[in-house]
């Protein structure tokens, strides 16, 4: 759940950016559904950028053809590397993708459990430019918005008037109520706490049963993941 002073700022639907020119991959991938008979076209784009955003990562084109329009296929950039010794992957198109989670992690689907990475996505309002970027696990959300602005979350479908909690490694518990959830002065602190520690406990009370909802995240991962939150939300045109 976002917070309610970011969720009044940005409406339910969010649009793409304009069509961005395609840049040139180190390599292209034909997926099994491309159609050799079909024109293709680049996937709408948040980050224009020509990448990779990070040293050494690598940016692959990968062609698929696009079952919504049943015309045409379509091209997705992807960026994958590794940033301080931590596996990512993103698309260029709306942030999305994945950070290593635990050590054992390699990002692949079938070999990783899904809530064992970071999660990574981008928001933007054409309307008025707004957006943001975020990385979660679990119940635990941290995303960065405007020019330089961070918060973070904990759970979402609150029961009402409860509370939320985080505990960083054997520290004191930091509380709040979920609406309106964190004070900026917490969130950094948590930032700057969770940078350094090794496994967070949060807690939230979801709807509609009053019942404490507690789960233990690893920050494996954290810093390089937070970096890449970063680095999107200010990519973002």
């Amino acid at each position: 759940m976002l917070p309610v002073r970011l969720m009044a700022t940005l409406p339910v639907i969010f649009l793409f950016s304009s069509l961005a020119e395609a840049a040139q991959c180190s390599n292209t991938v034909y997926e099994s559904g491309y159609r050799k008979t079909a024109p293709t076209v680049d996937s709408p784009e948040f980050i224009t950028a020509t990448g990779p955003l990070f040293p050494g990562g690598s940016v692959i084109c990968h062609v698929s053809f696009d079952l919504m329009s049943g015309k045409n296929n379509v091209m997705h950039r992807i960026e994958t590397g590794t940033l301080n010794g931590i596996k990512y992957r993103f698309y260029y198109s709306d942030g999305s993708g994945l950070v290593q989670g635990l050590q054992e992690n390699v990002l692949d689907v079938l070999k990783d459990k899904y809530s064992e990475n970071w999660s990574l996505r981008c928001r933007k309002d054409e309307m008025d430019d707004t957006h943001y970027c975020v990385m979660s696990r679990d119940s635990l959300t941290i995303g960065a918005y405007g020019n330089s602005e961070r918060f973070v979350s904990v759970g979402s479908e609150h029961f009402p008037r409860s509370s939320i909690a985080l505990r960083i490694d054997k520290e004191a518990p930091v509380t709040a109520l979920a609406d309106p959830g964190f004070s900026s002065s917490q969130e950094a602190a948590l930032i700057t706490a969770m940078s350094k520690g090794t496994s967070v406990l949060t807690r939230y009370v979801k709807w509609p049963y009053e019942i404490n909802q507690d789960k233990q995240v690893s920050l494996f991962g954290f810093n390089a993941a937070l970096q890449i939150v970063d680095t999107l939300n200010k990519e973002i045109k």
